[in-house]
């Protein structure tokens, strides 16, 4: 097989086998070229990752494009070198000649492959696979391209098994280098620096082993070819002028990099220290002021470029004027046995002669300790902070003492703890609890700190009773250990807050008792307290409260609708009412109402209370006896005591209500009077005993036979008024007469035996025969002896 590829300067050919060529022409080859041009290639691909690099860390987008495809170039340019190098190791004996034109061209595949490398961050979204085939394919077209430029008498035929094994291997091994590349990029920086290496030799065997399988495939064939004229470039003046190139432009390359990244880290840090709030200054090791950032320029009250004007010692004094401070804090620096920072806190003196508290640290500005840096914070906020701390700490109503961890002496203590000890700052501070107090005292407190700081639990301590002169005082003291910010295992501080609670303790004494002597009368006059928050519906009651209501204590909270419950209904309507005016508005409140015990029981409670914003507080009292006892009261005053009729004051009351309500309803109300016969005999001859006897079964039958809202009353010995209301004619007036006329001489069982009365009686009408109880029975009584006369 044999293929021809015309080109202006020579011809593609690809044949399987060479015996058909007879005039072969056998290159010598110069291992020393060879190894340069493997080392060209290593070395560029080295040079290129590295660059990658450090492009990645770069922060400005825009101008990592323009140095990746600078890396990019200058890649693809040591990919070029090596290609070139690798031609000079083969002499052919004949004159050889390269087109320029088309070895620059040759740059465009190695620089567009090189930049698949240096953009591998940018590329993570393109398959692996189609990136090594890319970089494989850029090699492969660089050298192949470069092949294209040799001007030579003879004819270049190519072994397509072997071309196309060159292309693999450029693939499979820059997809190697790109791997290793990718993860040396999260190693530390020894394991970094290696895998770079690593990379760089892998990519460089594949630029040289694309070069070299290329040229192996090659054949130079003498075909009698018409010879032109072709002036021979020297192969070591050439090798010297490439790696010339390349070297100078490595050189270039990467100091321009690294120019740039020092640039850019004096651009970033004089951007970081301008905007910093600290003022920062740099100084020479005689002290000279070298550079000074804004902020520290606006603490001092000088110009920025003024700095150098200046030695540190003018900036920054003691608190006694010392300039020398600055310097023995710098010596102390220069110490090897001390650590490389120093912090103080001095003075500042501004230009104007002001001066101001100041924190400042010290720090080496590199190994040499030829200069210092120093980073300076104005303290005068915190001063005044300070001043006002201790003005609160001197002025809360705790008395607050502090004590040093270390031998429990006292470091500082406030007002409140002076009056409470009874003994000035002066006296106190440098002392321990056992130069303040009785041994006894002292010994127990003392134990209670140190149990504090060995334990490192904060502890209170209620009502502890302590001797302070000659009285007993009791105090409730919180202690707490305070730890310094540098050392978290041991506390160097004990914080005691101490409240003199004597005052409190009398006062809650005397409370107690009151409580005691209150709830004895409470219980001497069985009277019950109870709280209701009308927002939580919480209701608490004492004792008394369950023995009144008859329901026994729970666990369970009791609650508005429990005791709702007990309110008798025809009263809860009004009991309720007047609670929700007195929580409106916020006045007393004062009722009466029945209740409902569990076995069905009716009790009257008095009820007395106010309300205080949500809450209502009060007392009740079970005052059953007291209604009960005034029912009666009531009753016997009304009833006749021997009968149980109503007496003549009841009759009164009955008749002034029922005389104006049958005029209202246009019916009429009889006054019946009636006398007893033959009863004063009954007493004479019987006693007494037995006309009340009579006088009883008499006012039994009168109750029976009137109706239930009729009125019977006994309004003398033996005399007896009956009202019927609500009669519409005459005849029911006269029936109901009737009957009592016949109940009254029916026979009477008594004691003595069976005995009879007889009765007289009057009928008036009103409003016929009067408008008036007065006249009512002066009517009924004058017909009464009216009928008692006609006998």
């Amino acid at each position: 097989m044999h293929i021809v590829l015309n080109t202006p300067h020579s011809h593609f050919n690809f044949s399987a086998s060479m015996a058909e060529h007879q005039n072969l022409i056998v290159p010598s080859v110069d291992p020393s070229l060879v190894v340069v041009s493997v080392a060209i290639a290593i070395i560029a691909s080295y040079i290129g990752f590295v660059i990658t690099h450090k492009v990645s860390q770069n922060e400005f987008t825009q101008e990592a494009k323009v140095w990746r495809l600078c890396a990019a170039i200058f890649l693809g340019v040591g990919i070029w070198a090596m290609h070139f190098v690798g031609m000079m190791a083969y002499r052919y004996g004949i004159p050889i000649a390269y087109d320029i034109p088309i070895t620059l061209v040759s740059i465009l595949p190695a620089a567009l492959a090189s930049y698949v490398v240096v953009s591998s961050q940018q590329l993570k979204k393109v398959p692996f696979v189609v990136r090594s085939i890319l970089m494989g394919i850029g090699i492969g077209s660089m050298h192949y391209a470069g092949m294209m430029a040799i001007k030579m008498n003879a004819m270049m035929v190519y072994n397509p098994w072997l071309f196309g094994l060159s292309i693999i291997i450029a693939v499979l091994l820059s997809g190697v280098a790109l791997k290793v590349d990718e993860r040396q990029k999260s190693r530390t920086t020894a394991l970094h620096s290696a895998q770079t290496l690593y990379a760089a030799i892998i990519m460089g065997l594949a630029i040289s082993g694309i070069h070299y399988v290329g040229m192996y495939s090659m054949y130079v064939v003498d075909v009698g070819m018409s010879h032109t004229t072709i002036i021979n470039t020297p192969p070591e003046e050439l090798v010297r002028v490439i790696l010339a190139v390349v070297f100078v432009s490595s050189l270039l390359l990467l100091g321009l990099i690294e120019y740039r990244s020092r640039v850019l880290a004096t651009v970033r840090l004089n951007t970081i220290l301008d905007c910093v709030q600290e003022g920062f200054i740099n100084f020479g090791r005689d002290g000279k002021v070298i550079y000074g950032n804004p902020a520290a320029a606006r603490l001092f009250g000088i110009q920025q470029d003024a700095f150098p004007q200046f030695y540190i010692s003018d900036l920054i004094c003691d608190q006694n004027g010392n300039n020398a401070a600055i310097l023995n804090s710098i010596m102390h620096l220069l110490d090897k046995h001390s650590p490389k920072q120093v912090t103080e806190r001095l003075v500042g003196k501004k230009q104007s002669g002001e001066v101001f508290p100041i924190a400042i640290t010290i720090n080496t500005a590199d190994n040499t300790e030829k200069s210092f840096v120093c980073i300076i914070r104005d303290l005068s906020d915190l001063s005044r902070q300070e001043v006002f701390t201790q003005n609160v700490f001197d002025n809360l109503p705790l008395a607050i003492i502090v004590k040093k961890a270390s031998d429990l002496t006292i470091v500082h203590v406030n007002l409140a703890a002076q009056e409470i000890l009874g003994q000035q700052k002066a006296e106190l501070l440098g002392h321990n609890d056992f130069d303040i107090f009785e041994v006894e005292d002292a010994a127990r407190i003392t134990a209670s700190d140190t149990n504090v700081l060995e334990t490192l639990n904060s502890a209170t301590i209620q009502e502890e009773a302590v001797k302070i002169g000659d009285e007993i005082r009791y105090l409730s003291t919180r202690k707490t250990p305070i730890f310094d910010r540098g050392q978290n295992q041991q506390p160097c501080f004990l914080l005691t807050i101490i409240e003199d609670v004597t005052e409190l303790r009398k006062t809650r004494q005397a409370l107690e008792h009151a409580n005691k002597r209150m709830a004895m009368a409470a219980d001497a006059a069985q009277i019950g307290f109870w709280e209701w928050n009308a927002q939580t519906n919480e209701l608490i009651w004492d004792d008394w409260m369950h023995k009144i209501y008859g329901l026994p204590k729970t666990k369970q909270q009791a609650d508005y609708s429990a005791w709702a419950a007990t309110v008798h209904p025809e009263d809860y309507p009004t009991v309720a009412a007047q609670f929700e005016e007195s929580l409106i508005q916020k006045t007393e409140f004062h009722t009466e109402f029945r209740m409902l015990t569990p076995d069905d029981d009716i009790r009257y409670i008095k009820a007395d209370g106010s309300a205080e914003g949500t809450k209502m507080f009060g007392i009740n009292m079970d005052i059953t006896a007291r209604v009960i006892a005034e029912k009666e009261a009531e009753r016997l005053s009304l009833t006749d005591s021997l009968t149980g009729l109503a007496n003549r004051s009841a009759l009164s009351q009955y008749l002034e209500c029922e005389i104006p309500r049958n005029a209202r309803q246009n019916t009429r109300l009889f006054c019946v009077y009636i006398d007893l016969d033959k009863f004063k005999p009954i007493n004479d001859t019987y006693g007494h005993k037995a006309g009340d006897e009579v006088l009883i079964a008499i006012a039994k039958r009168l109750s029976d036979t009137v109706r239930q809202y009729d009125c019977a009353a006994r309004i003398g010995g033996d005399e007896f008024v009956v009202i019927l209301t609500d009669i519409d004619n005459d005849n029911d007036a006269a029936h109901l007469s009737s009957r009592l006329q016949f109940e009254m001489t029916s026979p009477i069982y008594t004691s003595v035996g069976q005995l009879t009365v007889g009765a007289s009686m009057g009928v008036a009408q009103c409003p016929a025969d009067g408008n008036t109880i007065d006249e009512l029975l002066s009517a009924a009584d004058t017909k009464m002896y009216e009928q008692k006369r006609a006998r």
